[in-house]
Parts: structure tokens; C-alpha cells; sequence
């Protein structure tokens, strides 16, 4: 149908089987027309029955003979015969073909033959495509406005219901208006069609249902419903529309739980969830995240397809440029967030296949693109739209998913870090197992999960004083790598460990506790510290929603002493420093740590910061305390290390807090949008604050950056200090090994 070596095959396979075959004859749309007028003349239609009457050898007849007149069918000639079974057949196996007789109404009312815009020409590739390799098309579509997807998935819809037998479609959007809305569009279509090629309505209930002789039937829903889209049923195809806009607590169960679970996978089958982006952390970001992370692994049957609005061919239209004419120096005048803009949009085409095949390897935005983009960008920003304008009109599929506030992070750090921790490797992926008068069995990983194929690694923790040594273990647990965990990991329970301790390098721990109750989560983060081999980096990490802070103990415990390390000359072994949040939960846990006999905690001596003498050694409490303007200010450090490349992260999960982290226009104030999480955000801010709040080197000293992306500065840089020479921690002559401590061993 979509394919024209399937379609091909498809009419030899009828023809084959026919009792009088025949050569089928390809017209074209001109003569389709003609034809179209010479039908319409041989009918009239009765106005009493509504039925269409022969006018051939007719015409003599009063309105009591009517009812012996012909059928119209009765009256044709061999010829007309042939020419519309012609027409049926190739209208029913060629959707190309069935574009010869379809009328459309545009944005400005005026009512046209259809021609494929850019946009649905690739669109329409993409379908072609997975019918060629013989799968069920289920398709999840991200797109701009005003692209035409919507128009031309009503079309294949039609087509399917018209001209196949027994076809049961839905069509859904987010509310009944835009739901009927959506079917006017088809009906239109449908109300233009020759009456010789297309089935009779048998029912048609308005806003609900429309029913055809052949069996087919189109039923209406939409994103408010109280049942399923498609409960009780088992849908062929289905038109699912401006899916970010259904309610939020049910769309997972009126497209899940019903509309998915009633399709069955065939060939014939075709499913299309379509809309724009609307903020993140909720259904349809999660289901695009889901689609893009697994189809390439064909671990899941919907396939992603975003389409930029620089390929629809509908933008600037020549009235734009008439009404803000390009300037004459335009070229050499571009804002650089323009260009910077046109630069994503083609590194996106190059890289998508089925943009590139349409577009060519030397796609470049026209200068018109540019310009139009320009001016409504700024125009969004001057109201204060911004986010909404990104959504609408992106440059990639991440762009296209903002917040619904102001985003802490550009696109480009975002994309930047999400592709660096996919590339970088996790070094083990661990759950913790030890005696149980230390860790509850609840929370020790079940065997079911070991990776028999690593080594475990086993801890000895010294708890100092009468008490003997507790030794807990590491033990490797499967992962199949970033894309098939949950989008919703923050009850994972998994230690990701991205790099062992080395002997000579300095480690610190944040910790954001939890209640436990799978709503926020127990999270703990491991940093090594920037020296000269080297930027901060995210060494390992943990997080867990089913936990509370007494809870972590036992992994605080394990990892601060599996990444306690020898100094650099191995003459003493170094703690890493603890962070731990007091003022909620994390109290009780730092103290049991401390009767275990840690001492390397953060000191809280944050009221000397506007001191007019610093007393750093002088502090009356340890642990951090999360109030207003401590939050404000880690968080401030943590976003300025994060947008200067600073810190290495490895974790696709922080990735994603990271995008959720947002601005409050009202508040003034940063947290995570709707849906999101910012516990690995505040575990992460409180070892770095910690650790380089009232670090003389580091504010003094060249940064050491974990990427080159905004700066032409090299990777690693040499510390220069302001007044002194470099200390034992900074001597290049002694080259650090790996040495995970006297009571690290693995097995």
C-alpha cells in the first residue's frame, strides 16, 4: 500500500488468483477528473430516497415509475465497468494512487487536491519502510506545528476503512471538541470521494461513530474519557492525537492499559500516537525516552519519529518575508544562538537517517529558515514563552522537551552530558550483601539478580574499638546497559560503580535522604576530586525510594571505606568526606556512622562565610543543614561547575535531573519540574560544596574541565597558584597506582 514493491506484489498476488484477470492501468489525475465528471453525469441523485438514480434510458419516468428504474450499476457500459474496478483496485492496494482523488481544505479555507508536503513525504517513508520489513507500523510521532502529520494519518486511516473490508479504526485527541475536529477533517475528505469508489454509510452517530457497508467503522474518542481508548474491543488502526495534552493521571490506562493491550501485532496493523512536546518527566516524554532508547534493539514495537518544523515546507510563508523582509546584511549579522540553532538543526539531519536520505548530506538552513526563526524566537522571548516556543519549534528531539519553566541547562549541556554518560562505561553494576546484624535481607540483593561472571568484591569495614571487623560484599548484579533501565529509576537499587578507588586521589560523599516510601529517594553519590591527572568525577552511585536514612547506613558505610585510599605517598589512608543532610532524616544515620568510627564529615561552618574573620576550623556542628540559603548557594556553585564542563558525569539518571532542574518565575528559586526528582541533584551539591566551598586552590587555580565543549581550553590544565608552590598533593613526579586500601579485596 505504501511500499511500491509491496503494493506491486500485493496486486500480481490478486490478480493471480482472479477469475478475469486483467492489466491494471495507472491514470492520471487529469484523467481521473474526467472520469469523475462523466460518472457524475449519468446519475442524478433523488432527493425523496436519497439514492442515486440512473439518468440512461430513464428520463421518461414519473415519480410513481421510480421504483422500476435501474440500478445505475445496471446501466454501464463494459468499458465504465473496467474502468472503475480499475480504479477500486488500485485505490484499495496503492495509498499513492488513492491521493489522485482526495480534496482537502487548508489553513486559509481553500479546498485543493492533496500534494504531500516535505514533512509527509517522510513521514510516509518511514511507513513504507516498516511495511516493507513486514512488522506491525506502530509509530510514536514527536513533532512541530503546523507539519501535516495529522492530516495525512487521517488519510491512511480513511483509506483503510474505505477500501478494506471488516476495518475497525479509532481516532482519539485530547478532548471531544479536538476530537471532532480531527474527524471533520477525515469527513471532509470522505464527503468528496466519487460515490462509484467508495462503500455506503450504513449508521452515523455525530461524535461517536461512523459505520460503512463493508464493515468498517471509525468510533471517536478522546483524553478525557472516563474508560480505555478501545476497551472491549480489538482495534485495526487507530489515530491517537495530541497525546501531551491527556490528562496526565489516566493516559497511561486509556492508552496502555486498554488501546495497546487490545491491538494485536500484524501487518495490517497501524497505530499512530502523534503530538508536540509539553514539558517533562510525564507520559509522553517518558514514551518517547522509551521508544528512541529501545527500538534500535527492537525491544519494544513502537518506533520514534520526530520531524523538526524546518521540514515542512511551510515556514516563512512568502507573506512572512514580505511583511519582515530579510536585511541585506543579514549574512554577516546573525544572532549566534540563530546560527548556533541552523547548526544543531543540520547536525540532526545528518545524523537521522530518514531526514538525510529526503534532505542530502549537504542540507544547510536556508537563510529565510533562519531569519524567520530568529524573529519569532524573540518575539517569544519578549512574552516571556520561551519554553513553549522551543517545543513547537526545536531543532532535535531534545529541545523539543522543555520544562514548563525556564530550563537551568541549554540544550547543549544536556546533550552533551546525556551523550557522555551513555558513552562511558560502567565499570560494575553491584548490589550489597553482608551479615544481617548490619543489613536487613530486605535490602540485600536478591540472587536471582547475581551476574555470576564477576568477581564480587569484598569490604572489611573496621568499626574500631571492642568490635570486630564486618566485612560486606559487592556483588555484581545484570545490567544490560542505560537504555533498558526504568525511566523511573530512582527505586532501582543499584550500586553503579563508573571507576574504583586509586590510591592518591581524594573521594567525597554526598547523601540525600528519604522516608522511604517510594516518593522521593535515598540517594549517594561518590566524587573524586580534580587534581592534575585529572577533572572531578562522578565515581559511583546509588539510589533507592524503598530506603530511609537508617536504611543507608549499611551502603554509606561499605562505599566510604571501599573508596578510602592511601595518600599518594602511602604513608597515611585517606576518608573520604561525608556529606550527609541532617535536617530531615539523615541526623540518626551520620550518628551511627560516627559510633562506627568515622571522622571525616562536612563542617558546618557556613555562618563564616560573611565573617569578617573566617575561622574555618571553628564549627559547632557537623553534617549539612538544608536551609534557604545554603540550598540557594550549593545549588548555584553545583550549576556553574555543571555549565563549565567541571565535573565528569556518568549517570544517565543524574542526566535527567539535571534537565528537570528548572527556574520558578514566582519563587525565584530552582527545583525540579513536574514529575521530576532533584535527589541525586542535592547529593551531588553537597559533597561539591563541601568539598570546594572554601577550597583556596580551586577558586584561585585554572579550572580542570571534563570537556573541551565551551572553551578552546585543553582538557587538563595545570593548577597555577596564586602565592605558593605546589604541595605534596600536586608533585608530578610521583605517578599514582591503584591501590584500593589495606582492606579492599577482591575475590
Amino acid at each position: 500500500m505504501y511500499n511500491q514493491a509491496v503494493t506491486d506484489a500485493k496486486i500480481d498476488k490478486y490478480l493471480s488468483k482472479t477469475a478475469s484477470p486483467f492489466v491494471p492501468e495507472r491514470h492520471t489525475r487529469a484523467q481521473c477528473e474526467q472520469a469523475i465528471l462523466h460518472f457524475d453525469s449519468i446519475v442524478r441523485l433523488d432527493e425523496e430516497s436519497d439514492k442515486l438514480i440512473a439518468l440512461r434510458d430513464n428520463l421518461h419516468l414519473d415519480h410513481y415509475e421510480r421504483r422500476f428504474e435501474k440500478r445505475w450499476q445496471d446501466t454501464l457500459t463494459p468499458d465504465e465497468k473496467l474502468f472503475m474496478r480499475n480504479e477500486r483496485l488500485l485505490c484499495k492496494y496503492d495509498f499513492w494512487y488513492f491521493l489522485n482523488y482526495v480534496w482537502v481544505k487548508n489553513e486559509e479555507d481553500n479546498v485543493f487536491r492533496f500534494t504531500p508536503w516535505p514533512s509527509q513525504n517522510i513521514f510516509m517513508d518511514i511507513v513504507g519502510e516498516m511495511e516493507q520489513m513486514g512488522i506491525a507500523i506502530f509509530l510514536i510521532i514527536l513533532k512541530a506545528r503546523q507539519l501535516g502529520i495529522s492530516r495525512i494519518v487521517s488519510l491512511i486511516l480513511l483509506h483503510r476503512v474505505l477500501f478494506w473490508s471488516n476495518i475497525n479504526a479509532f481516532m482519539a485527541s485530547a478532548d471531544e471538541t479536538k476530537t471532532n475536529m480531527l474527524f471533520d477533517m477525515l469527513d471532509f475528505t470522505k464527503q468528496r470521494m466519487p460515490y462509484w469508489l467508495v462503500p455506503e454509510e450504513t449508521a452515523r452517530r455525530e461524535g461517536k461513530l461512523l459505520e460503512l457497508d463493508n464493515g468498517g467503522r471509525i468510533t471517536l474518542q478522546h483524553g478525557q474519557q472516563k474508560i480505555g481508548i478501545g476497551r472491549g474491543t480489538s482495534p485495526t488502526v487507530a489515530h491517537i492525537s495530541e497525546v501531551s495534552e491527556y490528562d496526565e493521571g489516566r493516559v497511561a490506562d486509556l492508552i496502555d492499559s486498554s488501546l495497546l493491550r487490545g491491538m494485536h501485532p500484524s501487518v495490517k496493523s497501524f497505530l499512530a500516537l502523534e503530538s508536540t512536546a509539553k514539558g517533562i518527566n510525564n507520559y509522553w516524554h517518558d514514551s518517547w525516552e522509551e521508544a528512541k532508547d529501545l527500538w534500535p534493539q527492537r525491544r519494544t514495537r513502537t518506533r520514534p519519529l520526530f520531524l523538526p518544523w524546518f521540514v515542512g515546507g511551510l515556514y516563512p510563508k512568502p507573506v512572512d518575508l514580505i511583511g519582515r523582509p530579510i536585511p541585506e546584511d543579514y549574512a554577516t549579522t546573525i544572532k549566534p544562538w540563530a546560527a548556533h540553532h541552523a547548526k544543531m538543526a543540520r547536525e540532526y539531519v545528518i545524523k537521522t537517517d530518514y531526514l538525510r536520505n529526503r534532505l542530502g548530506r549537504d542540507w544547510h538552513m536556508p537563510v529565510e529558515q533562519i531569519w524567520y526563526y530568529e524573529c519569532e524566537r524573540e518575539t517569544a522571548i519578549r512574552k516571556k514563552k520561551l519554553p513553549k516556543f522551543l517545543q513547537e519549534m526545536p531543532a532535535n528531539d531534545d529541545e523539543a522537551f522543555q520544562s514548563t519553566n525556564f530550563s537551568v541547562f541549554d540544550v547543549e549541556t544536556i546533550t552533551y552530558y546525556r551523550d557522555a554518560a551513555h558513552a562511558q562505561p560502567v565499570e560494575g553494576c553491584y548490589g550489597l550483601v553482608g551479615p544481617i546484624s548490619h543489613l536487613n535481607p530486605r535490602l540485600q540483593a536478591s540472587p536471582m539478580l547475581y551476574d555470576h561472571n564477576e568477581k564480587p568484591i569484598d569490604i572489611v569495614c573496621d568499626p574500631r574499638g571492642d568490635m570486630p571487623p564486618v566485612t560486606f560484599t559487592l556483588q555484581p548484579i545484570r545490567f544490560d546497559g542505560w537504555s533498558l533501565e526504568s525511566k523511573h529509576d530512582h527505586s532501582i537499587d543499584k550500586i553503579f560503580v563508573f571507576e574504583h578507588p586509586m590510591q592518591g586521589h581524594q573521594y567525597g560523599i554526598g547523601v540525600d535522604t528519604a522516608d522511604g516510601v517510594e516518593k522521593d529517594s535515598t540517594v549517594i553519590e561518590v566524587i573524586r576530586k580534580a587534581s592534575l591527572w585529572g577533572p572531578t568525577k562522578q565515581v559511583a552511585e546509588f539510589a533507592s525510594s524503598k530506603m530511609n536514612a537508617i536504611d543507608s547506613v549499611p551502603f554509606i558505610w561499605a562505599l566510604g571505606t571501599y573508596y578510602s585510599t592511601w595518600d599518594i605517598t602511602g604513608a597515611f589512608m585517606q576518608q573520604p568526606r561525608l556529606a550527609i543532610e541532617c535536617r530531615g532524616h539523615g541526623d540518626m544515620a551520620q550518628n551511627i556512622i560516627r559510633m562506627l568510627g568515622w571522622r571525616n564529615f562536612h563542617p558546618w561552618n557556613d555562618k563564616n562565610i560573611d565573617a569578617r574573620k573566617q575561622k574555618l576550623n571553628e564549627f559547632t556542628k557537623i553534617g549539612v543543614f538544608t536551609n534557604t540559603w545554603f540550598r540557594a548557594a550549593m545549588i548555584e556553585m553545583l550549576v556553574k561547575m555543571l555549565r563549565d564542563g567541571e565535573i565528569e558525569i556518568c549517570s544517565t539518571a543524574f542526566v535527567r535531573e539535571m534537565a528537570s532542574l528548572s527556574g520558578d518565575e514566582d519563587t525565584q528559586s530552582l527545583k525540579a519540574g513536574y514529575g521530576g526528582h532533584d535527589d541525586r541533584i542535592m547529593a551531588m551539591g553537597f559533597i561539591l560544596a563541601s568539598m570546594f566551598k572554601f577550597d583556596t586552590n580551586y577558586w584561585r587555580g585554572t579550572k580542570i574541565r571534563a570537556y573541551q565543549g565551551k572553551s578552546p581550553a585543553p582538557n587538563v590544565l595545570p593548577k597555577q597558584f596564586a602565592k605558593w608552590g605546589g604541595s605534596a598533593a600536586t608533585r608530578t613526579d610521583i605517578s599514582p597506582g591503584y591501590n584500593p586500601g589495606a582492606r579492599v579485596y577482591n575475590r
